[in-house]
């Protein structure tokens, strides 16, 4: 179903989630398009290493495969900043503790804030049970819906008004 740009934007403020996706038996909310996303996944892709796809022929790309993949276990860590966003990251999560003392007689329960790092869980099980292709169909979905074009044309017009805008020399 297509959404309006109004559902678009009110989806966005609200942050709802726009899905979800299990992965071995774990549910995770796909969290709403943010440029902060955005400009994770473009810190990950910048760690990754250029390959010229030009070069290698077509009957080596099994050996270029096998030896290049050791480079790209963030694959699994863009994957998993895509579907979470930047804000579910992380999880804070209550602990209640019991602590005995007086051998066993007094009992206090005591609440511990552990923080839960979705990221990397998430990470781990897209290298361990999510296939190539079906890795590929989520990082360029998840893509198009982070709404980059709309990301693109701020950028650019942005630094368009910067080049035009004329700068003032200090005279020392």
């Amino acid at each position: 179903m297509n959404q309006t740009i109004e559902q678009k934007v009110a989806s966005a403020i609200l942050e709802k989630n726009l899905g979800e996706i299990e992965i071995d038996g774990t549910v995770f909310k796909i969290g709403a398009p943010s440029i902060a996303t955005l400009i994770l996944a473009s810190e990950i892709i910048s760690t990754l290493p250029i390959i010229d796809k030009g070069s290698i022929p077509s009957k080596d790309i099994t050996y270029s495969v096998l030896q290049h993949a050791r480079y790209f276990k963030p694959l699994g860590e863009l994957a998993a900043v895509l579907i979470l966003g930047a804000k579910g990251l992380n999880e804070e999560v209550v602990e209640e503790v019991e602590k005995r003392s007086l051998f066993g007689l007094i009992r206090r329960k005591k609440s511990i804030i552990r923080i839960v790092d979705r990221k990397t869980e998430l990470a781990e099980k897209i290298l361990l049970y999510v296939s190539p292709s079906l890795l590929l169909k989520t990082i360029i979905g998840r893509l198009n819906q982070l709404e980059v074009g709309d990301f693109f044309l701020i950028t650019t017009s942005l630094s368009e008004a910067n080049l035009l805008k004329p700068t003032k020399e200090v005279v020392d």
